[in-house]
C-alpha cells in the first residue's frame, strides 16, 4: 500500500506517544527502548510536517541501558508467530509544560537473567529542561515508584501529581500467573519534581473495567471533572482507550457507562493495535484530537513497521466525556493543519551528546571511542560524510557488552537504503572482522549484509530467534578484500510491505547482485519496537573501517 497518507505521522518505531502543546509549537516524545539516545522528541506547527529535534537522554551518563536484554514470551501457540520479544529499557514517557519548563517522565525497565520471565525492576525518573531546542536536558532525578507509564498532572493549586501504571504484588510476579500480572492498576501521589520525593501516600484510582493490563494513563481537568484516561487489553489486538472521571482527585473514579472511547481496532482492518495515547486540543480552533500509537498490518500478518505514531480527532463537549473517532490513514483536520507549516528554530544538537545528529542511534550504550565522524558524518544528504568504526569484539547477537553499530529508523515504508565501504587499512590482520549494514530490532533479530574477512565472503546473515530462524547466503568478496585501501564496496536493502532485497556491488556503479530476498514476516513480529538500519563492526581487531554515504530512507 502507498505511503501517501497523513498517518502515521511519526513513522517508523514511534510507539506510545505523548504530546504538548505550547506557544502553538505541538511537541511529541516516544518510547525508545534499548536504542540509545533514548526519547526522541518531534516538533510541528501544522501536526503534519514533523522535525526531529532531539533526544532526552543524549549523554550516556544520564542512563544505564546495560540491563535491557529482550526477553521470549510464547503466548500460547505453536508457532513462532505466538512469540512476544519482550525488550526492557525506555517505556512510555509522558512530556508536560509548566512555568517555562518542559518535564518528561519515565520508566527505564531492567531485566536480570537471573529473574523469572515476569519480573522486572523499575527505574522511573524525571528530566528537564527550559530550552527544548537546545537539546540539553537535565540529569534524570529517580523516585520511588514499582510500575511503568507514568504521566504528570498540575493541579489548579499548584500541586503536581505522578500517576502510573502500578505492576501488581511481588508474589503475584513471581507466580508467573499471565492473569495476575495484567492485574495492574494505576495509582496516584504527589510527588516534589525537583527531589522525587513523595509528598503524599500512593493511592489506587482506578483498575479499569477489564482489568487486563490497565496502563498509559493521563490525568486532564475540564468542567470541574477530573478525567482518567488510560489503555488497556494488551499492546496488540485487545488493545483499547476508556476513561473514568472524579469531582476529586483522589477519587472514587466512575467508569465512563460507553466505554471504550476509542474501541479496539478492526482485526480485518490496515490500522491495528490503536491505543496508548495522549488528548489535545489544536492550538488554533480548540478542535480536540488524540495521538495514539498503531501498526499498519496485512492481512497475510505483515507489520514490517512496527508501532507507530497516529492521529486522529477528537469531540469533548462540555460536561461529558469524550468521543474518539476510529484511527483512519487519512483523518479529517483543522485549525493549523490546514495552514502552511511555521518555520521552526534549526535543529542545533548539544554538544554533551554522544553523537553529530540526533538522528543517529546506537544499541543500549555506546563506547564512544569506536566512532569518528567526518565530514558531517550523519547527514544523509551530505554524499562526503564518513563514519570511522572500530570493531566491537562483541557481536550483534548478544545485550551483555557494547556492539559498534550506529543507524537510523527506517521511515518509509517502501524505500531504500545504503551505504559505501572503503578498502580495509590492513586485511592481512582483520582477523575474525565482521562489517557491513544491519537491519535491526534487536539481539534476537537482525539481518545483516557485509564482509567476513576471515571467511573472505561477502555474507547474508539472517537471525530470529523467536521464530527459530537462522540462515546464511554467500558470496567471494575477493574482488574487494584484493584491491585493499582501493577498494569499494556498495551494500543495500530495498524495502517494500512484504519483503526486503538486500544487495551489494563492487564500486559505486558497479552491477548490482542481489543475495536474497527475505519475507518481512522474519524481520517483523509482537515486539515493542521497530527497524533500525545502520552499520556495523565485530571482531577480534582493532582495524579501523571506515564508511561513506550512509543513506536510510
Amino acid at each position: 500500500m502507498a505511503d501517501t497518507h497523513l498517518n502515521p505521522i511519526i513513522r517508523g518505531f514511534a510507539p506510545d506517544p505523548s504530546l504538548v502543546v505550547v506557544d502553538g509549537v505541538y511537541y511529541l516524545v516516544n518510547s525508545s527502548f534499548h536504542m540509545f539516545p533514548g526519547l526522541p522528541i518531534y516538533a510541528s506547527t501544522d501536526l503534519k510536517t514533523w522535525t526531529h529535534i532531539g533526544n532526552a537522554l543524549n549523554r550516556p551518563s544520564q542512563i544505564n541501558l546495560q540491563r535491557t536484554f529482550s526477553k521470549l514470551w510464547n503466548r500460547g501457540g505453536e508457532s513462532g508467530d505466538d512469540v512476544h520479544a519482550y525488550q526492557g529499557g525506555l517505556y512510555a514517557p509522558t512530556i508536560r509544560y509548566r512555568n517555562g519548563t518542559f518535564y518528561i517522565v519515565c520508566t527505564n525497565v531492567e531485566h536480570d537473567r537471573s529473574w523469572k520471565l515476569t519480573e522486572d525492576d523499575f527505574r522511573n525518573f524525571i528530566v528537564w529542561t527550559t530550552d527544548i531546542w537546545s537539546d540539553e536536558w537535565s540529569d534524570p532525578v529517580y523516585y520511588d515508584f514499582k510500575g511503568i507509564d507514568t504521566s504528570l498532572f498540575w493541579d489548579d493549586d499548584g500541586r503536581v501529581y505522578l500517576i502510573g501504571s502500578a505492576s501488581p504484588a511481588e508474589e503475584a510476579t513471581a507466580s508467573g500467573d499471565m492473569d495476575q500480572i495484567a492485574a495492574t492498576t494505576i495509582d496516584q501521589f504527589e510527588i516534589d519534581l525537583r527531589t522525587g520525593q513523595k509528598l503524599s501516600p500512593v493511592r489506587t484510582l482506578w483498575a479499569g473495567v477489564t482489568r487486563i493490563f490497565p496502563e498509559g494513563p493521563h490525568m486532564y481537568k475540564k468542567d470541574g471533572w477530573y478525567y482518567l484516561l488510560i489503555a488497556e487489553g494488551g499492546c496488540f489486538e485487545g488493545h483499547e482507550t476508556i476513561m473514568a472521571r472524579s469531582r476529586d482527585i483522589w477519587g472514587p473514579y466512575e467508569a465512563n457507562p460507553r466505554n471504550p472511547v476509542l474501541p479496539r481496532a478492526d482485526p480485518q482492518g490496515y490500522v491495528q493495535f490503536t491505543g496508548h495515547g495522549d488528548l489535545f486540543q489544536d492550538a488554533t480552533t480548540g478542535q480536540w484530537y488524540f495521538v495514539c500509537l498503531g501498526a499498519r498490518k496485512l492481512p497475510t500478518g505483515h507489520f514490517l513497521m512496527g508501532r507507530e505514531t497516529f492521529l486522529t480527532r477528537a469531540s469533548w463537549l462540555r460536561g461529558e466525556f469524550p468521543t474518539i473517532e476510529t484511527v483512519v490513514l487519512d483523518p479529517v483536520v483543522s485549525g493549523a493543519a490546514q495552514q502552511p507549516p511555521r518555520e521552526l528554530p534549526p535543529v542545533r544538537p548539544s554538544q554533551l551528546s554522544v553523537t553529530p545528529d540526533v538522528g543517529l542511534l546506537h544499541i543500549r550504550y555506546p563506547d564512544a571511542c569506536r566512532y569518528r565522524y567526518e565530514g558531517g558524518g550523519s547527514n544523509n544528504n551530505n554524499n562526503n560524510n564518513i563514519i570511522i568504526l572500530i570493531p566491537s569484539r562483541a557481536p550483534l547477537d548478544q545485550a551483555d557488552e557494547p556492539v559498534t553499530f550506529v543507524g537510523r529508523r527506517q521511515r518509509r515504508l517502501y524505500g531504500e537504503s545504503s551505504v559505501l565501504l572503503h578498502g580495509l587499512d590492513d586485511t592481512t590482520n582483520a582477523g575474525a572482522l565482521q562489517t557491513g549494514l544491519c537491519y535491526y530490532r534487536d539481539e534476537v533479530r537482525f539481518t545483516t549484509v557485509g564482509v567476513d574477512v576471515a571467511a573472505r565472503e561477502i555474507v547474508l546473515h539472517v537471525v530470529n530467534r523467536a521464530k527459530k530462524i537462522e540462515r546464511r547466503v554467500t558470496q567471494s568478496a575477493e574482488p574487494f578484500l584484493s584491491a585493499g585501501t582501493s577498494g569499494r564496496l556498495v551494500l543495500g536493502v530495498i524495502y517494500r510491505e512484504t519483503e526486503l532485497a538486500f544487495w551489494f556491488s563492487h564500486g559505486e556503479n558497479g552491477a548490482r547482485c542481489e543475495l536474497a530476498v527475505v519475507d518481512s514476516l522474519e524481520m517483523s513480529g509482537y515486539d515493542f519496537v521497530g527497524p533500525v538500519i545502520g552499520i556495523f563492526a565485530t571482531g577480534d581487531v582493532e582495524v579501523p573501517v571506515r564508511f561513506g554515504n550512509l543513506v536510510v530512507q
